[in-house]
């Protein structure tokens, strides 16, 4: 019997459980990953976020052979069904919405072909189903970190059939290098980085201290078990980060209309003011606030933003210029190469203290967080480096200094008076 294995969110063959669950039962299988052009059209994807793809998979295909189609999922399914004639379909359960949806589809073209389709349990941890509901974080690690399952499993010796389909190499991809993030350096980053120091440099963002697997996760090219292996016994805060991207499946498992609407009921009604002249200054990175904007700056150059500047950033759309929050949503899901819908709609409530786990108001004054985490404003002058001759104290408070540079266009004391006075009337 013959079988397909269809790669989505897990780009490796080292403790792939999806692929060692089809090695067991088939001695033939036919290794696929799919460019569904919907989904490209959908996060409108850029040269340099298919720069991390390509290089993924050509990572991947070093390893097996793995054939490559563009098209969308219905249409190349059903011409490689009709080409290999498999008798099984393996893929990985989808938790997410959109990944949810597509496995619809997939299993829908498999009954059409007569050719049984089989999920199989790889890229978390803990199943999200499997924890009694939690609407709060800690209660919930509480739950995960005891249902935590960390046995390895490689795939056995299988065949791959010489078939009439393109691999990558046969694909016309036009894609740019995905400077600074590349998947070979995954494995290295692994080994090296100090998760020993990880709560001390974690907020700083212009030191190397955040771990920035973040893509290597999002791709599947490192195994989670790997990853909690490594840092077990000498991060829990690490692993506590890697249970925050699962609280948000468990979120979103059991509150699916979190997609589009708050999580907290009182605070579906926000008037968020969404004056266009403050969405396109912080579109292009011009708000005035330099932490601010170096933080947009590094997002659309690099396809990737700090944690810490990702909360400053999101705070400061939605708490000072009282932007909706689906705004930003849709900003990050267009620029961050580790974009996942879930983990991205969960942190974005989270910081419009509108989603699960808040506090009743939480605030990132940029002023403030500038000082702090950026105390000599080594971030902002690289980004910014148009600003590299101002003194750094004159950076952290453009309200107090004037600069030669995008006037603030709100002032920020006033602006978070306003947003209290909007989010004390839903409560």
């Amino acid at each position: 019997m013959r079988a397909v294995y269809l790669f989505k969110r897990d780009l490796r063959v080292k403790d792939n459980r999806g692929l060692a669950y089809a090695s067991r039962r088939h001695k033939e299988i036919v290794p696929l990953f799919i460019f569904d052009k919907d989904i490209i059209r959908d996060l409108k994807v850029d040269k340099k976020r298919l720069g991390y793809l390509y290089k993924a998979l050509a990572l991947l295909s070093s390893q097996i052979k793995v054939y490559c189609m563009q098209g969308s999922t219905e249409e190349v399914l059903k011409e490689v069904f009709k080409t290999a004639k498999p008798t099984h379909l393996y893929t990985t359960t989808s938790y997410s919405w959109s990944g949810r949806e597509r496995n619809k589809v997939i299993k829908s073209i498999c009954q059409a072909y007569g050719v049984e389709c089989v999920e199989v349990f790889e890229n978390f941890l803990v199943r999200p189903e499997s924890i009694p509901q939690r609407k709060v974080y800690t209660p919930f690690y509480r739950e995960w970190i005891k249902r935590v399952e960390l046995t390895e499993e490689d795939p056995q010796d299988f065949k791959v059939p010489d078939l009439p389909l393109p691999t990558l190499k046969d694909l016309n991809i036009d894609f740019d290098s995905p400077e600074p993030f590349h998947p070979e350096d995954c494995f290295k980053r692994l080994r090296s980085f100090p998760f020993e120091r990880y709560e001390e440099l974690r907020n700083y963002p212009a030191i190397d201290g955040s771990s920035r697997l973040s893509p290597c996760i999002r791709f599947g090219v490192l195994s989670l078990r790997s990853i909690f292996k490594t840092a077990q016994g000498r991060s829990e805060q690490f692993i506590k980060e890697l249970a925050w991207r699962e609280f948000w499946y468990h979120i979103a498992y059991n509150f699916p209309q979190t997609k589009d609407l708050e999580f907290q009921e009182k605070r579906r009604n926000i008037r968020w003011e969404n004056r266009q002249e403050y969405i396109q200054a912080f579109f292009e990175a011009r708000t005035g606030y330099p932490i601010v904007d170096a933080g947009i700056r590094q997002l659309k150059e690099e396809k990737w933003l700090h944690n810490r500047m990702r909360m400053i950033v999101g705070s400061f759309l939605t708490k000072v210029l009282l932007i909706d929050w689906r705004i930003g949503e849709e900003f990050f899901k267009e620029h961050l190469l580790d974009y996942d819908d879930v983990v991205n709609i969960g942190n974005w409530q989270w910081t419009a203290s509108v989603g699960a786990d808040p506090k009743p108001f939480r605030l990132f004054n940029p002023i403030l967080q500038a000082q702090k985490y950026d105390p000599q404003c080594e971030y902002i002058k690289r980004y910014i480096p148009e600003l590299s001759d101002i003194p750094c104290e004159k950076l952290h408070d453009p309200i107090k200094h004037a600069l030669p540079y995008h006037k603030p266009i709100v002032n920020y004391y006033q602006r978070i008076s306003t947003a209290k006075e909007l989010y004390r009337a839903l409560s």
